[in-house]
């Protein structure tokens, strides 16, 4: 790894026709940071072996090239990370144009990126997590036939316009955002879609997903749902990883109305929800694995529903209740409230009391990415 602690450090660097690795910058952020016009300072055409860049804590702002755009078709790169630097407004002509495997723009303060910005790269795996944009605009974001991820965490994203994703991508996270809608044109054309995550919004509803037949992980937990429109999985034949954890589903038809395929195996994580009993009638559990710790079932029927799923349970479920420290239903009869939603802050407390055991155990539902590739597994670790 060939280290420059600033752009005009590098200016002083003469083997350029050996560098592999090079990362510009400092991670302690100690560096001083500097106005930089990429297309100037990065002669990628001289680098012959040059597969990593890193720019660290090393820009203030970006300089426009006016009116042309270098192309780089024959660079040799293939993951480039810009970390820590001051981009608010990314456009046309701030970035020359190759072909990458992955390019990371987390956390440089990036408020908006200009239609047009990323059009001619070739980017397969783009992430522009931990930034600061509001919305989405249309060509924002690269349209190359070779992207297939984009992964947009922690941000404040509130809105994205139709035409924002190429047709090729096949993995999209917009986790830790603010939504509390997003219209179906924005994915009419993502017919290729098989990992979509929305998790840590503010969604109260499921937003209508039904078209994308090839999921095969869709994680909208930690939202505020709390109803499932019939049909949206029913055609959903690829469905590996259904996460609907964590928000406020009460529904005892909730089986009937996910209407997943029979014989299909997937895992339906409902933990942490509001369930209180769950009717199996006319369900099919064939395949099925279900996450179901953290909902204050109704304690009066929890030994017969608990018959009911043997042999379906997660491998957290079967932990959490052999512990012996987790509270697992609700004694309902023994209140004195006279109406059923004031048990509400009766449940608040109950979940309060499983997140802090949850905590103790390690025991997590954990899908990682890219998950098509491999079986899933819900993972307990002690």
């Amino acid at each position: 790894m060939t280290i420059c602690d600033s752009f005009e450090d590098f200016k002083n660097y003469t083997d350029i026709e050996n560098l592999s690795n090079l990362m510009i910058g400092s991670e302690s952020g100690n560096t001083t940071k500097s106005s930089v016009n990429l297309m100037k300072v990065l002669h990628l055409g001289d680098y012959y072996k040059l597969t990593n860049l890193y720019v660290i804590n090393a820009i203030s702002s970006l300089e426009l090239t006016v009116a042309f755009q270098c192309t780089f078709t024959n660079s040799p790169l293939q993951y480039v990370t810009f970390y820590g630097n001051l981009m608010p407004n990314i456009e046309a002509y701030h970035f020359p144009v190759f072909g990458m495997k992955k390019f990371t723009l987390v956390n440089n303060q990036i408020e908006t990126i200009k239609d047009g910005a990323f059009k001619y790269h070739d980017i397969e795996n783009m992430d522009l997590s931990d930034n600061l944009m509001e919305n989405i605009e249309a060509g924002a974001l690269p349209q190359s036939s070779q992207t297939k991820i984009i992964t947009i965490r922690n941000n404040k994203l509130t809105h994205i316009e139709v035409g924002s994703f190429p047709s090729t991508l096949e993995s999209l996270n917009l986790d830790w955002n603010k939504f509390r809608l997003i219209q179906e044109e924005v994915f009419a054309n993502v017919l290729n879609l098989k990992e979509l995550t929305l998790s840590h919004n503010n969604f109260n509803q499921i937003p209508k997903i039904n078209f994308l037949t090839q999921l095969v992980i869709f994680d909208i937990s930690f939202n505020a749902i709390s109803t499932i429109p019939s049909n949206v999985f029913k055609d959903m034949t690829k469905l590996k990883l259904l996460d609907l954890s964590n928000n406020d589903i009460k529904s005892p038809v909730l089986l009937q109305q996910l209407q997943i395929p029979v014989n299909q195996e997937v895992i339906i994580s409902l933990g942490l929800n509001r369930l209180r009993s769950l009717n199996l009638t006319g369900v099919s559990l064939e395949g099925k694995t279900l996450v179901l710790y953290g909902n204050p079932w109704d304690c009066d029927i929890w030994p017969e529903l608990k018959g009911e799923l043997s042999g379906h349970e997660s491998e957290c479920d079967l932990k959490f209740l052999s512990s012996g420290n987790v509270p697992f239903c609700i004694n309902y009869r023994s209140g004195s409230y006279a109406f059923v939603a004031l048990w509400e802050n009766d449940i608040d407390r109950f979940h309060q009391t499983v997140r802090k055991s949850e905590k103790n155990s390690g025991c997590v539902l954990r899908p990682a990415r890219n998950l098509w590739l491999y079986d899933i597994q819900v993972g307990c670790v002690a």
